[in-house]
């Protein structure tokens, strides 16, 4: 009989839930922040130029994720002098990424757009790695927050109080407000000469699994806009903003599992507990499900409750697999993330491609599809046969 004050075996630690609670409450408030800004978009410029932006923001996360993935990923598995150097050289990529980008805005507002979104990203994602390494997922949220909420006030005051607003200085606005936050503190972060990333088979499963996931996960917004509409593409990426914003629950409660998994090789046994990595896929599949409910009753365009309702099972299956992707990642399973993602990306784009002329519903009804064959995947493989790491323990 459990007794009053003692936890039952395997139930997570109070810190891990609470530090996920704190993370999903930063990143909710700016991810509805988020969500606020584009309906104001819209609003303001009309759902074709919104769509032309949601393009340019996912082009923009097919060229930063990818270039940052090796780091991302090695952070929390690499001894403290490589984790200093990789981070360095993180820096010096992002702000090279951000220059061109600036360079490329006057020729291009959709590559330039991207590719300093990219860069800014990248510097982002630098300045906060040592708060993921060790596992505090709550301050990490915190840091995304705040540059949001700067970037997007500066971006709002410019749409609401400039007569003649256009959609391409409140993006370059937005991006600059994002920005500074990290920028201010850039030299804080350059405190080991940079080094050289590896150059090996595991370096190309790594970069080839995250751009496969970003693609995986972006593709939809980009080949609506080209094979329909960027209505379509932007009533879709309204759906996508919410499932992946909600489906990160999932990661960031992962995340505070770091320290146990990097000490135990990745042991399943040291991660995060079916049971309550289920109970939030539930929470977030049902978070979609009422949105979608909601729309259809306000009456909003049956594309776009459509969508969410498509969404819906996506949002609990995506939750899944973001704790599943924490727990192979620490058991450096590249190869096999890289061999599933390949698979889910190819069913997604071949059915994208043929329910294209039936909007965003097709591409959400797509999307469903194929992250069914992704979660059961990893699912099955975290939960059903756990094995530990054979890979190399510093990288």
């Amino acid at each position: 009989m459990m007794q009053f004050g003692k936890r039952a075996a395997g139930a997570p630690p109070a810190s891990n839930l609470r530090r996920t609670v704190h993370a999903s409450a930063w990143m909710y408030s700016s991810r509805g922040l988020l969500f606020a800004w584009a309906l104001l978009l819209t609003h303001q410029f009309g759902i074709g130029h919104y769509g032309t932006f949601a393009m340019a923001f996912a082009v923009g996360a097919l060229i930063g994720t990818p270039i940052d993935a090796y780091f991302t990923i090695r952070a929390p598995r690499v001894s403290q002098g490589v984790f200093d150097g990789e981070r360095t050289t993180r820096v010096f990529i992002g702000l090279g990424l951000a220059f061109l980008g600036w360079l490329l805005w006057p020729f291009t507002f959709v590559g330039g757009f991207a590719v300093g979104k990219a860069g800014i990203d990248v510097c982002f994602q630098a300045s906060r790695s040592p708060l993921i390494r060790a596992g505090h997922p709550d301050r990490a949220q915190r840091a995304d927050a705040v540059r949001q909420v700067v970037g997007i006030v500066l971006g709002t005051a410019y749409v609401l109080l400039f007569p003649g607003a256009i959609i391409e200085v409140a993006a370059l606005v937005y991006l600059a407000g994002c920005a500074s936050p990290i920028l201010s503190g850039i030299g804080n972060l350059v405190v080991h000469p940079p080094v050289r990333p590896e150059l090996t088979s595991r370096t190309a499963a790594l970069l080839g699994e995250s751009l496969g996931g970003v693609a995986y996960g972006q593709a939809g917004v980009i080949l609506l806009g080209i094979l329909s509409s960027t209505e379509d593409a932007g009533y879709y990426s309204f759906g996508l903003t919410l499932v992946l914003s909600l489906s990160a629950l999932g990661q960031s409660f992962a995340f505070t599992f770091h320290e146990g998994l990097r000490e135990s090789g990745g042991a399943v046994g040291s991660g995060p507990p079916v049971r309550t990595a289920l109970l939030l896929s539930l929470s977030t599949g049902l978070a979609v499900a009422v949105t979608s409910v909601g729309l259809w009753i306000a009456g909003f365009d049956e594309a776009l409750w459509l969508t969410f309702a498509w969404l819906a099972p996506v949002s609990f299956m995506r939750t899944l697999s973001s704790v599943s992707t924490v727990v192979l990642s620490m058991q450096h399973r590249d190869l096999f993330r890289l061999k599933v993602t390949i698979v889910s990306l190819v069913v997604k784009v071949g059915l994208i491609a043929v329910l294209s002329s039936y909007g965003a519903p097709g591409a959400a009804a797509a999307f469903l599809a194929a992250d069914t064959i992704m979660s059961v995947a990893y699912a099955v493989t975290v939960y059903g046969s756990p094995r530990r790491s054979r890979a190399a323990t510093d990288g």
